[in-house]
């Protein structure tokens, strides 16, 4: 058996696509159809149905599940293994939200790289509960991502609270609020209280993302279903239809920056559950169980002096 031949065949399980596995691998369709033909001679199985489209057999099934495994063990092991070499080579598989990269990994690559110039870095751009479960499956090594709750298989480092604003715009509040307007406004800028918003239409995160059930538990606290237009993965998206009037939406403080540019003119409240602020817990999260060697180390210890240093400026500018 291959490892090199394995990964592709897990590349391609998960796409279920020739065409586009060949092209991410940047290898022909011809060299992926042969590597998947020695793994079936290997084992004597068929792995894929080819009709009426690619499908895993329950083979191909099985054999997914343990192939996940054994590259993990051979991951961890070239980590061990990268410890010892005096070249300090190795490889970091991180899960981040590209917004998220955008805002923080300009600061934390410089030093990482001046350290471990050697050490290739994969990132993934996923949601908090699909990057977790990546940790998992051996398919991560950290991520940076959203985490409320405890986690006996993983060590979390918190990172920053980010906090959770209302964004709504000076036309929709005139409409549902007519002369209650300024009032509430007023009202909001120290914390946003839902109630006074019941009537709006809204434009929301799409279940079961970590956020929306943040924002749905204020709902519940304020004792209303929200009237809901819109719902999406990504807040930038709802960011770019603001002009629109759509809805008012939720927005957390690391995006400000984005929405300043984009929108100006944006009400930005302050949410509050049960009197006070909602936080957003963003942390780097790994493994318990999984070795660390020196160069992810340092990558954690950087990035923790990062966000240290954004958590600062916050403070400067409150």
């Amino acid at each position: 058996m291959n490892l090199i031949s394995l990964y592709y065949f897990t590349e391609l399980a998960r796409e279920l696509h020739m065409t586009n596995t060949a092209q991410k691998l940047y290898i022909s369709q011809q060299n992926l159809s042969q590597h998947i033909q020695r793994l079936e001679q290997y084992y004597g199985v068929e792995l894929f149905y080819r009709k009426p489209k690619l499908a895993l057999t329950y083979a191909g099934e099985q054999l997914l599940q343990a192939a996940g495994r054994i590259l993990a063990e051979e991951n961890d092991l070239k980590n061990r293994l990268s410890d010892i070499s005096q070249l300090g080579a190795g490889h970091l598989k991180l899960g981040i939200p590209s917004y998220r990269g955008e805002i923080c990994l300009p600061s934390i690559l410089p030093r990482f790289h001046e350290l471990w110039p050697h050490v290739s870095i994969q990132l993934v751009d996923a949601t908090s509960e699909v990057m977790e479960q990546m940790v998992f499956e051996g398919e991560l090594d950290l991520y940076i991502g959203i985490k409320y709750t405890e986690d006996l298989r993983l060590e979390i480092l918190p990172l920053l609270d980010d906090n959770l604003f209302l964004v709504v715009s000076d036309s929709l509040m005139e409409k549902y609020l007519g002369e209650e307007c300024g009032n509430v406004k007023l009202e909001s800028a120290e914390g946003a209280k839902l109630g006074a918003f019941r009537e709006f239409p809204f434009l929301l995160p799409k279940p079961p993302m970590r956020l929306r059930k943040m924002i749905d538990q204020c709902f519940l606290d304020a004792s209303f279903a929200p009237k809901i237009f819109l719902e999406s993965s990504t807040t930038e998206l709802l960011i770019s239809l603001f002009p629109r009037d759509y809805g008012a939406f939720f927005c957390t403080q690391m995006r400000l920056p984005l929405l300043n540019e984009k929108a100006p003119g944006a009400n930005t409240f302050p949410l509050a559950l049960n009197g006070e602020p909602v936080r957003h817990r963003l942390v780097l999260a790994y493994h318990r169980e999984r070795f660390l060697p020196q160069y992810m180390k340092d990558f954690i210890s950087i990035t923790r002096d990062v966000f240290a240093d954004l958590a600062a400026v916050r403070l400067e500018k409150n």
